[in-house]
């Protein structure tokens, strides 16, 4: 039994390793969407576990530049989980063996996408940057709007209940 157990959990670590790639980032398009080329390939792909503002959302750009500055000529660690409905690649992405998702929802750049992820450390982080009222929790929870929410509402809806999102 032991011996079936070692074989199993070496495959697994084996399939982990042959499934991350080291990429190149070749633009960011938002605050959690980028391109990126592994192999001979360039995929459009979208950070598993975030949702960042949106461009015209108040600290869109601010989160852009984020994760620019995070990958963008920096050697990237992607591993790619499944395709969405958009056709983008979901990722999870580690730049100097540090998770980006981390990073990004740590400092306060973009939410935990809690309808698709519950993992503790996540979940920390977001309550961290909340406490410490870092990047777009500067103005608390009533000054921000989440981006499933502000992608969903029409222009009236937006300044009614969005006042930190226009």
């Amino acid at each position: 039994m032991k011996k079936v157990i070692f074989f199993l959990a070496a495959l697994f670590s084996i399939s982990l390793a042959i499934a991350q790639h080291e990429a190149q980032v070749i633009r960011v398009i938002d605050g959690d969407t980028f391109v990126a080329k592994w192999g001979k390939k360039s995929f459009t792909c979208r950070l598993k576990n975030v949702d960042a503002p949106e461009l015209t959302q108040n600290f869109g750009f601010e989160s852009y530049r984020a994760l620019s500055d995070l990958i963008i000529a920096h050697k990237i660690m992607i591993t790619p989980y499944r395709v969405d409905l958009y056709g983008r690649r979901l990722v999870a992405v580690t730049v100097d063996n540090k998770r980006v998702d981390s990073i990004l929802i740590r400092d306060g750049f973009a939410w935990l996408y809690v309808n698709y992820c519950n993992e503790a450390l996540l979940k920390r982080c977001m309550q961290d940057a909340i406490d410490n009222k870092s990047g777009l929790w500067h103005f608390g929870k009533e000054g921000v709007c989440p981006p499933w929410l502000y992608r969903n509402y029409n222009y009236r809806n937006k300044l009614k209940y969005c006042k930190g999102c226009k």
